[in-house]
């Protein structure tokens, strides 16, 4: 038997053997089947994919997509010693069990469900977050997730002062409530919070829900129908009237209340009576028409003598039998692994944008649900497949818009997880704590800010070749983060790795090893320890106000210090001005 015939067998045995109880199946779609018909669509089209991803690259890109996370050096070592053939899956399922792995995915449904901002005085978002985490941390099934989020009722908070305007920071989970307990305490359910924040715009929350559930842009059909598309107005007040048959009633009736305002949401039993001045006045803001309109699915069932068409609308949507919601999800996870979704953009499910390879998301969908609508089984079968694991290199022979992922797409990091790159490869958690003591998390949501404004990226669009811009550019090239970062001040791991007694190769290596996760190629090595020993002059630039220019705003990172003392060497700037060029490169700040 053929080596990567054995290689194959192995990896489908331990994959089976990996695999809960509940989702051993069988199972009609495997890793083969996908790669068979991957290679048969490129076949058809005269296509030559790019070369196979490395062991270091393919560890890397993992950790950046399951837990927006880097391999440590020890991992990214032992990970290329390992010689056995099923590493790559033991070390997928070692992320899929990892809290970095709960942590990740709060931040990515939180951003998708609340975004950046939410405005309303009655989301709280840490309550919200701490439901999200719940969900993650049990692996809930994908279809109960959904059905819970749509139909959560009762209070929204424990109330007190939340820092509800934060950024969604990896370090949400740690914000505690002024004066109270958690948010997930008893008689709290933070799922409401998603339903509040549309509360005073029940178009915009079924369009919601139907793009982000179903990959339906049915808000396209708001204010009128389109001749060429499938959705008329009628449709969309059918569905939104599905939401409106809500009450909301405040929980804290005093009007000094500081921070979140506790509500209690709840479904009404029976259809709203309304008085005749307050249908002119919710014709007025634009309620009176879904309130008036009878509540249907999107397939026509109607849902009027239903007692809960909220309830019945999440059974709806969540069914097996729905032809959108398994394929809308899987779309959406092989566009976050892979850069471009089957159909694009992720959201724009209709039949004049038609999906590339339907029959492979078809399969994809039908697995999924085989599977009991499980992200994780989801996500190892995705990270297993031959597409997944190409380079970033050029293909050989490819279209000019790599529609079929003839080599892997370099995506851009969001803001949040550049951020926690940059503090982790350069261990400045310590220095960042002695500057901000227990202000740090909100020294961390105002670098988030930054970032965010600067890098922020839609991951629901399709990734291209991406340009960054002059703002970027500037603040990665002179940001006093990065500048900061790169001095060896006590602490930071330019500072422990120059106090080894190691080569300068091996320091070398100890750098590229903790912002590349690769080892350094033997040509780059020595032109780097040639750049090291070259003769040069002390650089006076300086991250304090002593001897310069006063920062202006009270700039954090002014208390660190010097960068140049009467102990600083050339030789010690020139490893400054090494890891700097690093962590600036196109290899530290894309996953590729």
């Amino acid at each position: 038997m053929h080596l990567p015939k054995i290689v194959s067998v192995v990896f489908s045995l331990f994959m089976a053997l990996y695999s809960p109880l509940s989702v051993r199946a069988q199972s009609e779609l495997s890793t083969a089947r996908i790669d068979h018909l991957m290679r048969a669509e490129w076949k058809k089209r005269g296509i030559i994919p790019a070369p196979p991803v490395d062991d270091a690259h393919y560890l890397r890109r993992i950790y950046l997509d399951i837990t927006g996370t880097l391999p440590s050096p020890t991992e990214v070592r032992a990970f290329l010693a390992d010689k056995t053939p099923y590493k790559r899956a033991a070390a997928v399922e070692k992320l899929l069990n990892s809290p970095r792995y709960s942590l990740y995915w709060v931040n990515y449904w939180d951003d998708v469900l609340l975004g950046r901002q939410v405005r309303q005085a009655v989301v709280d978002r840490s309550a919200f977050r701490q439901w999200l985490s719940k969900q993650i941390t049990k692996n809930a099934s994908y279809d109960r997730f959904v059905y819970e989020l749509l139909t959560a009722s009762g209070v929204n908070s424990l109330g007190g002062s939340y820092l509800a305007s934060a950024t969604n920071s990896m370090q949400m989970e740690a914000m505690e409530p002024s004066g109270a307990t958690k948010a997930s305490g008893a008689g709290v359910n933070g799922a409401v919070n998603w339903s509040l924040k549309y509360q005073q715009t029940p178009a915009d929350y079924s369009g919601a829900v139907s793009r982000l559930f179903l990959g339906v842009q049915i808000q396209c059909a708001q204010c009128h129908d389109h001749k060429s598309e499938k959705w008329k107005q009628e449709d969309f007040r059918r569905f939104t009237a599905c939401f409106m048959r809500t009450r909301v009633q405040l929980v804290d009736k005093k009007q000094d209340v500081k921070g979140i305002r506790r509500v209690d949401l709840q479904d009404n039993a029976a259809p709203l009576r309304i008085a005749p001045r307050m249908q002119e006045r919710l014709k007025q803001n634009g309620r009176m028409e879904y309130l008036a309109a009878l509540p249907a699915t999107l397939d026509g069932t109607d849902l009027t003598q239903v007692a809960n068409p909220r309830e019945a609308i999440a059974r709806w949507i969540t069914a097996p039998e729905n032809p959108w919601f398994a394929k809308a999800i899987v779309n959406r996870l092989w566009a976050h692994f892979l850069g471009r979704g089957f159909v694009n953009p992720i959201d724009d499910f209709r039949d004049s944008n038609p999906a590339v390879m339907p029959e492979l998301l078809s399969l994809l969908a039908e697995d999924f649900k085989l599977h009991g609508n499980d992200i994780k089984t989801l996500v190892r079968l995705i990270c297993s497949t031959q597409v997944y694991q190409l380079s970033s290199q050029p293909a050989k022979v490819s279209d000019s818009t790599n529609a079929l992922w003839e080599r892997y797409r370099v995506k851009p990091l969001k803001p949040e997880v550049l951020l926690e790159l940059l503090v982790s490869a350069t261990n400045m958690e310590p220095l960042l704590e002695q500057i901000a003591g227990e202000r740090l998390p909100m020294l961390k949501a105002s670098l988030q800010k930054q970032f965010t404004f600067l890098f922020d990226v839609d991951e629901e669009a399709e990734q291209k070749d991406y340009e960054g811009t002059i703002p970027q550019a500037l603040m990665l090239l002179n940001g006093n983060l990065l500048n900061s970062s790169v001095s060896p001040l006590p602490g930071t791991a330019l500072a422990e790795i120059l106090a080894l007694p190691n080569t300068d190769a091996q320091k070398v290596e100890a750098l590229y090893l903790r912002t590349l996760s690769r080892l350094p190629a033997k040509g780059e090595s020595q032109r780097w320890v040639q750049f090291l020993n070259a003769p040069r002059e002390l650089s006076l630039t300086s991250t304090s106000t002593e001897g310069g220019q006063k920062r202006r705003g009270g700039d954090p990172f002014s208390r660190l210090g010097t960068r140049l003392d009467s102990s600083t060497t050339p030789k010690q700037q020139a490893f400054e001005d090494l890891f700097w060029v690093l962590l600036n490169s196109s290899e530290f700040i894309f996953n590729h």
